[in-house]
């Protein structure tokens, strides 16, 4: 299953970054081997070599591994192996199917590695929506009401209780492993129909939702590191856009101070965790305001661009703390960065066009005109780097490539119709 490019001799990595095709990833491996580290990056069931991580002027080595639908046994020994053979000091994860293969089957492979993640126990609390917002709760941290479902039967006792439009939120992004593995997201809903979907999609996987009212303010998180107990970074930002618009992934972001209220209740939160590593806790004001948790992630996310960019080197402070090696406090950063995800902003745009009249969509015309203002502002962009230009090259011909599929299926149907119409 795995094509391994690492050869056999070569020096040991010091960090093999899983995951390649992410945002994430590449940022990792750039940042990583400008600060001078041996890096190595692995995907999941590739078919080609179209990952811009790949690419990458730092990237030494590279290799594909199994698909997360493939048994358990096959991806850890794939894993094993590339990890025998690569000989890291580190391993960084991403995705949330190969952090919980990685937690499957943690205690085998520290015995070759040290992991990027938080230990175990914080690392439970944070991976679970109902545990967090629990322990939340008892802190005093502000929680969407809401219902907990696990039976299709209680539904109809949520929505009276929640009422609409609502947001039905997985208790765990993913369920199962091996060919039942699968990632879940929160999806918003403005009827009983599409609440008795979104959530019967989650129940009949053996899971179960959390139900919530939608909230219509900003959508700001907080990034933390913490090693050893102490805070060596804090740093905030808000998401302009996101796709899916509801809970989906950040596709224009800004860095801005932190504020005060969401903060505190960060610090709160992660010290009663216990959370070491890297930390991203997520809040969405309400009409009135006031924040309210919808998760942590316990992971760098595609959003850490817009972290490093203002001078906060999240991936060089994780790897140094996994590594066992000293890490520097960072005391302030750069506000007002923006970051762009330029296929993003073309998702966004189409679910805009096709999703007219429901929360979180902007009007046609005022999403045009958003789109205008911030192009005319000063932003970064994802997988652009004039030091490593190549990733933004392969990123963005994926990207023609993937319009152009698209455009050839809506015009299918119109090619079909025009050689079955009749003669004149």
């Amino acid at each position: 299953m795995s094509r391994t490019r690492i050869r056999s001799g070569s020096a040991p990595l010091d960090v093999l970054v899983l995951d390649a095709r992410l945002r994430q990833s590449l940022v990792c491996v750039q940042r990583l081997g400008r600060s001078g580290l041996t890096v190595g990056a692995a995907e999941s069931a590739g078919l080609d070599d179209a990952v811009p991580a790949f690419r990458s002027r730092w990237c030494r080595a590279r290799a594909w591994l199994p698909a997360h639908d493939e048994p358990d046994a096959v991806q850890l020994h794939e894993l094993l192996q590339l990890i025998r053979q690569s000989r890291p000091r580190v391993l960084l994860a991403s995705h949330d199917g190969t952090i919980e293969l990685v937690r499957r089957h943690r205690a085998e492979l520290e015995r070759h590695v040290a992991i990027a993640l938080a230990p175990e126990p914080a690392l439970a609390v944070a991976v679970d929506k109902d545990r967090t917002l629990e322990l939340a709760d008892r802190l005093g941290i502000g929680v969407p009401r809401g219902m907990g479902v696990s039976d299709p039967a209680e539904l109809r006792a949520a929505a009276h209780e929640v009422g609409f439009p609502a947001v039905v939120k997985p208790a765990q992004s993913w369920l199962g492993s091996g060919a039942s593995a699968a990632r879940l997201t929160a999806r918003l809903v403005c009827s009983p129909a599409e609440l008795d979907r979104a959530a019967g999609e989650v129940l009949s996987l053996g899971g179960h939702v959390l139900v919530q009212p939608w909230l219509p303010g900003r959508r700001e998180a907080v990034m933390t590191l913490r090693a050893n107990g102490r805070l060596c970074a804090e740093f905030a930002q808000v998401a302009h856009r996101m796709t899916p618009p509801l809970g989906g992934t950040s596709v224009l972001r800004e860095s801005i101070p932190v504020p005060d209220d969401i903060g505190r209740a960060t610090r709160r939160l992660v010290d009663a965790m216990g959370l070491e590593g890297v930390a991203e806790v997520e809040f969405r004001r309400d009409a009135a305001g006031r924040p309210l948790l919808m998760e942590v992630n316990s992971r760098l996310s595609a959003s850490v661009l817009v972290a490093v960019r203002a001078g906060v080197n999240l991936p060089e402070m994780l790897w140094r703390w996994a590594a066992g090696e000293p890490v520097e406090p960072v005391p302030s950063y750069r506000t007002g960065v923006r970051v762009r995800w330029l296929g993003g902003e073309i998702d966004w745009l189409r679910e805009t066009l096709h999703s007219q009249g429901r929360p979180d969509v902007p009007t046609r015309r005022r999403a045009a005109a958003m789109l205008l203002r911030d192009t005319l502002r000063p932003s970064a962009y994802d997988y652009v780097d004039l030091r490593d230009p190549v990733p933004a090259v392969v990123a963005a011909s994926d990207l023609v490539g993937d319009l152009s599929r698209a455009a050839g299926r809506r015009l299918r149907p119109l090619r079909r119709t025009r050689r079955t119409a009749p003669a004149a």
